[in-house]
C-alpha cells in the first residue's frame, strides 16, 4: 500500500519542480544575474537544502487540521484518496503546463485532497473551518505580495537615483543570495505537500498513531523535487520571466527578497502556500510598481484566470477520482 503512496508522491515530487523550475528561476535569468545553468543548479542544491531541514508543519496541515480520520468508514482506505488527490493535481497542472501557464500544484492539491475525502467519508471527513482558513491564506497571501512588492518598488525609487554603479554590483549579488534563500523556502513548503501523502498512507489509523514523516521518505521526496527543479524549466520560465514585462536586476531583487520572506513565513506557520503562484505575483507587483503600462496584462490575466479555475477542477476531478477507485 505504502509503495502505491510512495510512487504518487515521487512523481508529484519531480513534476511540481519541473513545473515550478520557471516560476523560480525565471527572474534571476531574465534579468541576467545567472545564467540558465546557474540558476537551475543552484535552486535544485536550495530546494533539496530546505525539504530537508525546514521541518513538517506543512504535513501536519494536510494531515490533520484537514482531514477528519475518525470520521472515514471503517472500510474507507485513506490510500485511495492519496492517489485520487495526487492523480487529479497532476493532471490539472500537467494541462496548465501544456499552455505554458504556471498553474499552482497547492491550489490542484487541495482540491483533489477535499475532493476525494469528501467522496470517502462524506462532509464530516473534511474540517471546513480549517479548510476555508487554508485556502484563504493560500488566496490573501499572493495578493499581500503583490502589494508589497509594488510599495518596495515605489519606496526604491525613492531613493535609487542616489545610487552608484558599485550599489548596482551589489544589488546584482544580493539578487542572487535572494535567489537561494527563495529556493530554499520554496523547497521546503512545495515538497511538504508530496511527503504529507507518504505520511498519511503510512498512518495506522486503528491504533491512533501520530503523523510522522520517515527519513528516507525526506530523502526521497526531496532528492525528487531537486531533480525536477534541475531537469525543469518548462515554457512557464518563458511566461514569467520574459512575458509579463522586461525585468531588471532592481525588480528580480525585490520580487524575490518579498516572495522569499512570505514563503519562508507561510512554511513556517504550516500553510501549504503556492511559492510559484507568489513568485509570480511579486513580479506583477514590481512590474506595476515600475510602470503599469509596461505590464503584459493580457498574460496576468490569463495566469489569474488559470489560478481561480485549478482548485474546484482538481477537486471534482479527486472527487470523481476517489469513487472510480
Amino acid at each position: 500500500m505504502t509503495a502505491l503512496a510512495v510512487v504518487s508522491a515521487l512523481a508529484f515530487a519531480f513534476l511540481n519542480g519541473a513545473i515550478d523550475a520557471g516560476t523560480l528561476a525565471g527572474s534571476v535569468i531574465s534579468s541576467r544575474s545567472l545564467s540558465p545553468r546557474q540558476a537551475l543548479v543552484m535552486a535544485a542544491l536550495g530546494t533539496f537544502a530546505g525539504s530537508m531541514l525546514l521541518g513538517s508543519a506543512v504535513v501536519h496541515t494536510l494531515g490533520r487540521h484537514l482531514v477528519v480520520f475518525e470520521a472515514l468508514p471503517a472500510t474507507a482506505e485513506p490510500l485511495t484518496a492519496i492517489c485520487a488527490a495526487a492523480l487529479a493535481a497532476l493532471a490539472w497542472v500537467a494541462f496548465g503546463a501544456l499552455l505554458g501557464l504556471p498553474g499552482s500544484f497547492t491550489h490542484a492539491l487541495l482540491g483533489g485532497w477535499l475532493g476525494a475525502f469528501l467522496a470517502l467519508g462524506g462532509a464530516g471527513a473534511v474540517r471546513w473551518g480549517s479548510a476555508a482558513g487554508v485556502l484563504f491564506g493560500v488566496l490573501a497571501v499572493p495578493l499581500l505580495g503583490l502589494g508589497t512588492a509594488w510599495a518596495a518598488l515605489r519606496l526604491f525609487y525613492g531613493f535609487g537615483e542616489r545610487l552608484s554603479s558599485r550599489s548596482q554590483d551589489l544589488l546584482s549579488g544580493l539578487e542572487s543570495v535572494f535567489f537561494g534563500a527563495l529556493a530554499v523556502a520554496h523547497g521546503a513548503n512545495a515538497s511538504q505537500k508530496s511527503m504529507a501523502l507518504i505520511a498519511v498512507a503510512a498512518m495506522d489509523l486503528s491504533s491512533g498513531a501520530e503523523l510522522a514523516v520517515p527519513g528516507w521518505a525526506r530523502l526521497v521526496v526531496s532528492a525528487a523535487f531537486a531533480l525536477g527543479i534541475l531537469l525543469g524549466a518548462t515554457r512557464t520560465l518563458k511566461t514569467v520571466g520574459f512575458r509579463i514585462f522586461r525585468v531588471g536586476t532592481v525588480h528580480s531583487f525585490l520580487a524575490l527578497g518579498v516572495s522569499g520572506g512570505l514563503v519562508l513565513g507561510s512554511t513556517l506557520a504550516g500553510l501549504p502556500l503556492s511559492p510559484g503562484q507568489l513568485n509570480s505575483a511579486c513580479l506583477l507587483g514590481v512590474g506595476a510598481g515600475h510602470n503599469p503600462k509596461t505590464v503584459r496584462w493580457g498574460v496576468a490575466a490569463d495566469l489569474l484566470a488559470n489560478w481561480a479555475v485549478t482548485f474546484p477542477a482538481a477537486a471534482v476531478l479527486g472527487f470523481a477520482l476517489a469513487k472510480v477507485l
